[in-house]
């Protein structure tokens, strides 16, 4: 904590945060491109409301893996808890629309 002018400290000073929604869309399309292993451009993401909370819907692909369904279900809860932890706001609710499967390239062979 810092302390201003005439030992005021700078945190006490009222004031607000506001995150517009626009933000709030580009920070949780990151936080589930980087959970589903997918390039971000590849992402929809709807923010809406929940009962006072966020409310994400994603839809896109998933990185290639063993078992699809699991994977898609622990990347809904890690996307609730990062967004909520960089945004400062409680995410109610996070479904995922898988519409594919990114599969990692193989070299080609001239």
């Amino acid at each position: 904590m810092n302390a201003g002018p005439e030992g005021v400290h700078t945190s006490a000073v009222p004031g607000r945060v506001e995150i517009t929604a626009r933000a709030l869309t580009t920070l949780a399309r990151a936080a589930s491109a980087e959970r589903l292993g997918v390039p971000a451009k590849r992402l929809r993401i709807d923010v809406g409301d929940h009962a006072g909370s966020l409310a994400l819907d994603v839809t896109g692909p998933i990185r290639e893996q063993p078992d699809i369904v699991s994977a898609a279900s622990r990347a809904a809860d890690a996307i609730k808890a990062r967004v909520s932890e960089l945004s400062g706001r409680q995410v109610g609710s996070a479904h995922i629309e898988l519409t594919g499967i990114v599969r990692e390239h193989e070299d080609r062979v001239r």
